[in-house]
Order: C-alpha cells, then sequence, then structure tokens
C-alpha cells in the first residue's frame, strides 16, 4: 500500500523536510509553532506527517515564521526548456 500525501510526494518529500529542518534549528516545537501560527493544537504535526495541509496563505504564514523565503522557478525539462506540468502530475 502506497503513501498518500495531502500534497503529493514532491511537496511533501522535498518542501516539508526544510520546515521541519528549520523549525528544530531554531528550537520551536509542533504546539508552540501551532500557537505561534495561530492555528489548531496539533495541526502543524498534521503538515509535517502529510495528514492534512496548510493553505497557501499558512503555508507562507509557516515559511515566514521559520524565517524562510519561498521563491518560485520555472521547471526544466531534459532538454533544458521551461516545462508546464500538469497539476495531478506533480501532486502524485
Amino acid at each position: 500500500m502506497s503513501t498518500r500525501y495531502a500534497l503529493g510526494r514532491i511537496f511533501h518529500q522535498q518542501l516539508i523536510p526544510q520546515f521541519v529542518e528549520a523549525r528544530k534549528k531554531l528550537g520551536i516545537s509542533q504546539l508552540e509553532m501551532d500557537e505561534i501560527l495561530g492555528v489548531a493544537k496539533g495541526l502543524v504535526s498534521k503538515w509535517e506527517v502529510g495528514i492534512r495541509k496548510p493553505s497557501g496563505f499558512l503555508f507562507c504564514c509557516w515559511a515566514d515564521s521559520l524565517k524562510m523565503k519561498l521563491k518560485l522557478v520555472p521547471k526544466r525539462s531534459e532538454n533544458g526548456s521551461s516545462k508546464y506540468t500538469n497539476v495531478k502530475e506533480f501532486l502524485s
């Protein structure tokens, strides 16, 4: 049985670990992060394990509270050109 993540494997395996690492480096617990963001107790934990997903706004707030900057860059295909990816592919 494969694990299904709320926002897809790429999001969970590439982005979330950076958030977890930043939170730990700052010495902030998951419950403290819940309070900082003003979300329900235990919600950050659910985001970090892929059970729930933050809204776009809360994702940006989460990054900001961890002193992180979000940057979008064009995705490049094997031949070096920009490629638009189907959202379903990204989320799988």
